[in-house]
């Protein structure tokens, strides 16, 4: 997906592991076979009440262990620099390679986005080497979406982009998204979808709510100008049907603002967002 993205906007590429030994460095606490056990009080006349609470000792990792495996690491960190810059080089596309060592590696990340003036950050969903058809969201893609400033695209999957999902909900938060959704639209040639989904209580409570609804499609649709657009005003819950809309529709990308509240109008964005990183099967870009 980075080759793709880099070739359609002859982007400057940095490709970049972290190597962390975070786990290594935390202290554990193990309990001691030889603890002993205390009365906690004695009140006259009466048995003693005791406190079964062993005492614990903590534990490290030796330095000596700690550095062989970050030597380990570095030296596997270096392999797979070089064979993903050999991937970028088959397209004619070069790239600056960095192999950080840091103790958080979502941190080390979004630094390196915002220090290094990036337009985008691009990462798998997951760094699950055992199962590569796990399509959750890892922890470390999970603090990078939560806490980067960056637009992130998360890929599951798919490699190229030739439809677009957009949900909206008529925030002036969700303009950024159209705007990443016009751009790419515009160079891939993709078919654009908005969507904005309504709550069914919420409608059958106020049933104008769905010219509301026609409203933002058609707010939305001016932002995309010349690109033609797919509108799709459904009921429902909202992160469920976006996920159901993807995958019906076979879409390649979603492309979704973060934090997006429009007061009666639709839905939080913030919320849906976050349940539809976690659980979609597409790419999802993230803007903020």
């Amino acid at each position: 997906m980075a080759v793709f993205v880099s070739k359609l906007f002859r982007s400057q590429v940095t490709i970049m592991h972290v190597v962390s030994n975070e786990l290594l460095t935390l202290t554990g606490r193990a309990y001691s076979p030889r603890d002993s056990y205390a009365p906690i009080s004695t009140a006259a006349g009466q048995f003693p009440r005791t406190l079964s609470l062993p005492r614990t000792s903590e534990y490290f990792f030796p330095d000596e262990v700690i550095r062989e495996v970050t030597e380990r690491q570095m030296e596997k960190g270096q392999t797979l620099l070089a064979d993903s810059a050999a991937v970028f080089a088959q397209e004619g596309i070069t790239t600056k390679q960095r192999l950080v060592e840091g103790a958080d590696a979502a941190k080390t990340i979004t630094t390196e986005a915002e220090t290094g003036n990036h337009d985008l950050i691009i990462m798998g969903n997951s760094g699950n080497e055992e199962n590569e058809h796990d399509l959750h969201l890892g922890s470390i893609a999970a603090k990078v979406t939560s806490t980067a400033k960056t637009p992130v695209l998360i890929v599951r999957k798919k490699t190229k982009i030739s439809k677009i999902l957009v949900p909206v909900d008529g925030s002036p938060k969700e303009k950024e998204a159209l705007k990443k959704a016009f751009t790419i639209a515009k160079a891939t040639g993709a078919k654009v979808t908005l969507l904005h989904v309504q709550e069914k209580s919420l409608l059958k409570l106020k049933p104008e709510i769905r010219e509301i609804g026609l409203q933002i499609l058609n707010q939305a649709s001016a932002v995309m100008k010349e690109i033609p657009t797919e509108q799709k005003l459904v009921s429902g819950d909202p992160a469920n049907t976006i996920i159901q809309t993807a995958e019906q529709s076979d879409v390649d990308l979603i492309v979704i603002s973060k934090g997006g509240h429009h007061h009666l109008r639709g839905f939080p964005l913030g919320s849906v967002s976050d349940h539809v990183l976690h659980h979609a099967t597409v790419p999802i870009l993230l803007v903020k």
